[in-house]
């Protein structure tokens, strides 16, 4: 049988005893169907994943009993964050999901000039759902650790998620001579930054602005692809790099 893993934000440990509540509880008993005597994983978000069982259920809350604690160490590959520009509906979902099985460590949702999608209205609830997709496409692929998803913010808000990141990279379309391929392998070291814009293309304002703040311009060749395209493909050319190391 199948042993599923559930997302614990914060979770404690007392005498090896760690209860359940809420939501986790809710869909550990009604949708997985637990019950007592069986086995459940809990991941903490941080790299360690608690095999446990389920020692008792008291009415919408159930303490569950920790066994082994496995501890996956840090991934040799680098830590990127993506800087990318907020797309309409399923396709910034589908970004964000895919993102996450390809292992990347933060998503900053950036507002540039000719992004589309406005956060007036909806701004946390979109938060939370991008969140809940993190989640679930680390259960899914394997992942102890739950990437990070910021708040929407202005391009030059960026700054303060950047902090000991030097290796920058910007996916421009009127980048011309330097192709991906050409800057990679002197940023593999540490941790690394991509920026990819809205449809409409980076403004060059916008591009003179990132190279000041030491963003290396490149391009994916003649192809141009679609903003949730885009950062699958770079992440996947990162890691295959990163591998091959």
């Amino acid at each position: 049988m199948e042993v599923r893993r559930v997302f614990i934000d914060k979770l404690k440990m007392k005498n090896g005893m760690v209860l359940v509540t809420g939501p986790n509880s809710k869909y550990i008993l009604s949708v997985l169907r637990k019950t007592v005597g069986e086995r459940i994983d809990l991941i903490d978000g941080k790299g360690y994943l608690y095999q446990t069982a389920i020692n008792a259920i008291k009415g919408k809350d159930l303490y569950v009993q920790v066994q082994n604690v496995v501890h996956r160490p840090e991934e040799k590959r680098p830590k990127v964050t993506l800087l990318v520009s907020p797309i309409k509906g399923p396709r910034m979902d589908w970004l964000v999901e895919k993102a996450t099985e390809l292992g990347v460590a933060r998503v900053v949702p950036t507002i540039f000039k000719r992004t589309i999608v406005k956060f007036e209205d909806g701004e946390k609830e979109k938060c939370d759902r991008w969140k809940r997709i993190m989640i679930e496409a680390s259960r899914q692929s394997g992942r102890f650790s739950i990437p990070e998803i910021t708040p929407p913010v202005p391009l030059r808000g960026v700054l303060s998620y950047l902090e000991g990141v030097d290796n920058r990279l910007v996916l421009y379309e009127k980048e011309q001579e330097t192709g991906i391929r050409a800057v990679i392998p002197s940023h593999m070291n540490g941790e690394i930054c991509v920026a990819i814009g809205p449809e409409g293309g980076i403004e060059e304002r916008e591009a003179g602005w990132l190279k000041e703040q030491g963003f290396t311009a490149c391009n994916l060749g003649e192809h141009i692809l679609r903003t949730e395209t885009t950062p699958l493909v770079v992440l996947s050319i990162i890691f295959y790099e990163s591998s091959m190391r």
